[in-house]
């Protein structure tokens, strides 16, 4: 299945004997942490000299940038279990690509670039916008909410040069995995158990091929937003920003999921 773009708004999954939060909270919640982070911002501002009686400019700390590179791994893969760092980087060179993960307080940022193969930088993520053939951005909301929040995700098939390049990336399933198994990861790492997102409903054929896709991947139907009428359907117009059907993941589930399908794509030829 080719996909020019793929939205997700929001991620959380309910444990067994877990009440379900309600959407106002999810609301409320995803309102706090983007102020937060605006506020968070503004604190670390470092006031830049005015000049010709300009008034003083601010410069906001730019966002630490990572690269998911190979290092030492706690988790064995061995035995089936969750998909580590390793095994993702390894994935991902596989497909001739690097991911990289930029944050901004609970906000983040992952990139899946392209390789480049000029001489003497061959290896090296490109530094082009042609290079980037995958983006997905959300936020981490830690315990006591231990929330995931996806936001959007976007794998651009138009970017793939020529058929060995397509044949080295394959399917954009695998790539989806790597970009949600990396945020999923970073979550989990921070205490979180819970995925939620929103499968965007635009009024056309997509729609339920979409839904379909995200249950491969291996999230549930919690509902449709949009057909509950205004007053129930408002609190989660309010935190995923559109119509479609809201469907959950359990976190620790998922990467132990997408482990062996990141397993099987770093052990391919």
């Amino acid at each position: 299945m080719t996909i020019e773009r793929v939205s997700m708004d929001g991620c959380r999954s309910v444990w067994p004997n877990e009440p379900e939060q309600s959407p106002l909270l999810n609301c409320l919640l995803s309102i706090a942490f983007r102020t937060f982070s605006i506020a968070g911002k503004m604190a670390t501002a470092t006031p830049r000299p005015s000049f010709a009686g300009l008034a003083p400019r601010f410069r906001v700390n730019r966002p630490r940038h990572t690269r998911c590179t190979a290092r030492a791994s706690t988790s064995a893969s061995a035995d089936g279990g969750m998909v580590t760092r390793d095994e993702i980087a390894t994935a991902a060179k596989k497909r001739g690509l690097a991911v990289e993960t930029s944050t901004s307080g609970p906000f983040f940022k992952i990139t899946a670039r392209r390789l480049s193969t000029r001489a003497g930088e061959e290896g090296q993520p490109g530094t082009e916008e042609t290079d980037i053939i995958g983006e997905h951005d959300g936020f981490i909301a830690p315990p006591p909410f231990g929330i995931l929040h996806m936001d959007s995700m976007r794998i651009y098939n138009s970017r793939v040069r020529g058929d060995d390049e397509k044949a080295k990336m394959r399917s954009t399933f695998g790539l989806s995995i790597l970009l949600g198994a990396t945020s999923s990861l970073m979550a989990h790492e921070a205490g979180c158990r819970k995925v939620e997102l929103l499968s965007i409903d635009d009024g056309n054929e997509y729609a339920p091929k979409l839904v379909k896709y995200y249950r491969r991947l291996g999230f549930k139907v919690v509902k449709e937003v949009g057909d509950n009428g205004f007053f129930e359907d408002l609190p989660h117009l309010l935190v995923w920003g559109g119509v479609g059907t809201r469907m959950d993941g359990n976190l620790q589930q998922l990467l132990s999921k997408w482990g062996g399908i990141v397993r099987k794509q770093a052990a391919a030829q």
